[in-house]
Formats: C-alpha cells, structure tokens, sequence
C-alpha cells in the first residue's frame, strides 16, 4: 500500500492529529521531516488541517545556512507558512556547562513551544519514525534506564505529535523517491562523536547480524513497554495520593507504605517523587532509583544521598526528596550576661527575666533558682560530646543519645541549642532541663522563655 494512504490510516486509527487541527511541522530539511511535512500537506484539505512549519538553525556546522534557505524554498513550494531563528547552540552549551546533544534538544524544543505559541497551534509535529525508537530504546538502556525510562517515545506526548512512529526510515525515503522529493543529509549525524550516531552505525548493523528484523523488534518491544508504563502511571498517581505530600519545598513520602507497596510499585513510586522534585527525569537511572528503595531499607534510621539535580534523605519514618541539601545553620554562641531579649536564629527570641515566684514551666519556659545560676551563662548550638543530666534521672547522658530517643533529625539537631553554666548544660532549649537548679519557695526566680 502507498505510504500516503497508510499514513492517513494511521492518522485516523490513532487520533493523534484530529481534523480541524492547527499544526507546526518541525522542518529540518532532512528526509524523515520533508516526508512528514509532505504528507500532512498532502493530507490537509481531507482532514482540514492549518499547516505551519518551522527551523531552527543550530550554527554547528557551516552548511546549516544552506539548509535554512532549502526549508524556505520548499515551504515557499508547498504555500506553508514557516518560521526560521538561528540560535548559536554551541555558545549556549557552554554557558549552560552541558552536554551538546541535550542541550540542543533542550534548545530546540523551547523554539518550537513558543513558536506554536505564537502561531497558535496547538499541535507540533516531529520525525521521528520507528527506527529512531529503536535507537532511543539502545540509547536508553545503555545509560542504565529501567523498564519506566525503556518505555517508547509517545505518538502523542501533550502537544507533541510523533506521526511517523509506525514508520520505518526506508519508507521515507521510498516514498519521497517516488514523489521526486528532494532532501538534505545532515554530516553530523555520520559523526560518531555523538552516541546515537554510534548506535544508528555501529551498534544496529552489528545487531542485525544476529536479527534482521532487530529494528522492528526494538521498536515494538519499546511501543509494548510505553503501553504497560501507562498502566503502572495510572497506579502511581493513586498510591502517591496515599504516600507523598509537598512540605513547602520538600517531597515527602511515608517509608512505611512504599515498603508495604510491590517492588514494582514500590520503585516506579520512587521515580515519580524523584520527578516531583527535580521536575524531570534526565539523567536519572535505575541504579539511582535502587540507590534510594536501599537507603529505605536498611535498619540505620537516617541517610542521605546525593542523586543528580536532587537530594534524597530518609528521617526515620519519612522519605525526603529536595533539589539541593539543606544548608547548614550557621553556629553562634551568646553570652546572657543579665536579664533582656536576645534574638535567636530563625527570628526566634530568648527573653530572660527575674522574677519574684515560679508561675509553672511549658516547652518553650524553663525557671531556675535564681541564686544557684548566676550571670552570665552562655547559649550556643551542640557539639559533639556534649552530655547533660535530664531532670528526673540519675547520671549524666549523651545529647546525641537524648535526641535518638525524641527522634529529631540531623536537621532539627543542628537547630538546637544549649542553655550552659560554666559548659554545664542546664537546659536543653525547649525540649528537656538538667536536673537540679529548681526554684526556691520565697526566693527569685530566673524565667528563661523561647518565644516565635
């Protein structure tokens, strides 16, 4: 059957592009994009389709030019309106300190989204055909993906539209022969600098040794993973209506229901906070993902890992994903040399008074007998070694014990701080006193309050 005709079988069967759409038609000049854009144009009065194209001159290479002027000349031919930037992608790469082919495909994207913006299109049509699934697909597994990152590419992702995806690239070009369509190669995409270059030319002919019909597998075994993924998202967003909240800027998942989940589940839950966090998902392997579901699963209480674009740490019961690790807070020491106010970190006060009788202790009030702690005393954060005596016990104990017992994270810990007489702890500030120092019935009372 003709290409046109079994494209437009397609089209219908899919649903991806409904009549009566607006579409941009990204255009490179190369044959899988001058394919896809004919066969629209060809199509657009039976499906009542608004066609307009765009190209984006990357200024890698010095017939890039050349490729701008084809793509005017061809739209200019076809009566399809078009839209040309040339954007240095190379300039951009190194501002952005990253990779050429990922920046580029960053860069592309941004063209086209606000392109079809401005074009009121709400459709944008790419090239990718079958043989570009396959190659993703080797791509994808040889930087670690997992059966979620294996998935195919969409025919329809939001306002992308992949047409050509049931395609193979020798259909293409048959059907642009036939048609006496003429196209541009790209010299880069023979330049092996590039992976999937060496996996189009290299890797896949070596494949086809083994099975000729490699590429068609490839890209049926991706489009069967893409169907099962659709499955398995529909059953993470249930579970994390369950297990996961935002707290302020922090993704929190509970421990104790992700381990209750399948590890299927369990795993695919984990990837979908790592994606709430970061916002997506590039560079993030299944090794990183088992990374964490280890750091859930092992009996020390907390943990931490530093994952690419993402913090991941484990509170005990809580699971915490975050783009940068908390800062540190900053140590101070204060001397309280009498009564008055003296501003904490985090906007917090400490007021200090003498009074003439106790009124009662609350978690953020501690009273002491005013003779048996004189001026001055010193305010300052834990350090390691540290011990007081809790009211109520015999014998002295570590803080580091003392907060393993209350359950604080690393990071409350760092916040608290010491109330000292002459490096004794006599207060551990809003959370437990020292034993001893109780006010005195007829005597002066020091009040020492925490107030927000």
């Amino acid at each position: 059957m003709h290409l046109l005709k079994r494209f437009h079988r397609s089209l219908l069967q899919s649903g991806c592009i409904p009549s009566g759409s607006r579409v941009l038609v990204a255009v490179s000049g190369g044959a899988d994009s001058v394919a896809l854009l004919s066969l629209l144009h060809q199509l657009a009065d039976k499906l009542s389709l608004h066609l307009q194209a765009a190209h984006l001159d990357h200024a890698l290479r010095d017939a890039s030019h050349d490729d701008a002027l084809f793509v005017e000349q061809l739209c200019l031919d076809l009566g399809i309106p078009l839209t040309v930037e040339r954007w240095d992608v190379a300039k951009i790469t190194r501002q952005r300190k990253g990779n050429l082919e990922e920046v580029a495909r960053e860069v592309r994207r941004d063209f086209l989204v606000t392109t079809a913006r401005a074009s009121n299109c709400h459709l944008i049509a790419l090239g990718h055909h079958a043989d570009d699934q396959a190659e993703t697909f080797l791509m994808r597994l040889l930087r670690g993906a997992g059966p979620t990152g294996l998935a195919g590419m969409h025919m329809l992702n939001e306002s992308m539209v992949r047409p050509l995806l049931p395609f193979h690239r020798e259909d293409l070009i048959a059907y642009l022969i036939e048609e006496g369509i003429s196209w541009r190669e790209d010299e880069s995409n023979l330049d092996q600098i590039f992976t999937r270059n060496r996996i189009r030319h290299l890797l896949l002919p070596m494949l086809e040794s083994f099975n000729p019909n490699i590429r068609s597998q490839l890209a049926g075994l991706s489009e069967q993973m893409r169907q099962d993924e659709s499955f398995w998202t529909d059953l993470v967003t249930r579970e994390l209506v369950q297990c996961g909240r935002w707290q302020d800027d922090v993704y929190v998942l509970n421990r104790p229901l992700v381990l209750k989940l399948p590890p299927a589940l369990g795993g695919r839950v984990i990837r979908a906070a790592l994606q709430q966090a970061r916002g997506n998902l590039r560079n993030i392997s299944a090794t990183h993902v088992a990374d964490v579901l280890k750091l859930i699963s092992v009996d020390s209480p907390q943990g931490e890992l530093s994952l690419p674009g993402v913090w991941v740490a484990r509170r005990y019961e809580k699971l915490l994903f975050r783009k940068r690790k908390p800062e540190s807070v900053e140590q101070i020491e204060i001397e309280i040399a009498g009564p008055g106010s003296y501003p904490l970190p985090g906007g917090r006060l400490l007021r200090v008074s003498l009074e003439k009788r106790a009124l009662g202790e609350r978690a953020g009030t501690v009273e002491f007998a005013a003779t048996c702690l004189p001026f001055p005393l010193q305010l300052r954060h834990c350090q390691p070694g540290d011990r007081f005596c809790p009211s109520g016990m015999f014998g002295s104990k570590k803080l580091q014990d003392f907060f393993v017992d209350l359950k604080l994270t690393k990071e409350e810990r760092q916040k608290v701080l010491l109330l000292l007489k002459d490096n004794e702890v006599v207060w551990v500030v809003g959370l437990r006193r020292a034993e001893g120092r109780l006010p005195i019935a007829g005597a002066s009372v020091l009040k020492i309050v925490v107030e927000p």
